[in-house]
């Protein structure tokens, strides 16, 4: 209990009920009970979107660990260059469709030559 409330830097607010947290306030916590169950497979849903960048940073910092762990992490975000910077693999989705999977620089590169078909 005590590492996720340290990793989510939520202490001030442990005792409101968290019906009454905001979106980035349940986010921290998602992700700091995440990552302190040490599971094999991380499932992380635009967590880099909230908090500020020190908390952005320490939960990259996370997934570093996590991948020097080989364990698996998938990543969903809408950052071409964070999902550079994580994944190894990506997959291009298009109106929830998959249309390309493969090296995470062809998805990225997929992506943005669908970008410029839209505009």
């Amino acid at each position: 209990m005590r590492a996720v409330v340290e990793f989510s830097e939520l202490d001030a607010f442990m005792d409101t009920p968290i019906k009454n947290y905001s979106s980035g306030m349940h986010a921290r916590l998602g992700f700091a009970v995440a990552v302190n169950l040490n599971p094999d497979v991380l499932l992380v849903d635009e967590i880099l979107a909230v908090g500020d960048e020190a908390f952005q940073q320490k939960c990259m910092d996370q997934i570093d660990r996590f991948q020097a762990k080989s364990k698996t992490i998938i990543f969903v975000s809408h950052s071409a260059e964070t999902v550079k910077d994580v994944c190894d693999r990506a997959c291009v989705l298009d109106h929830g469709s998959p249309v390309f999977f493969g090296k995470a620089d062809e998805a990225i590169k997929h992506y943005h030559k669908m970008l410029a078909l839209d505009t």
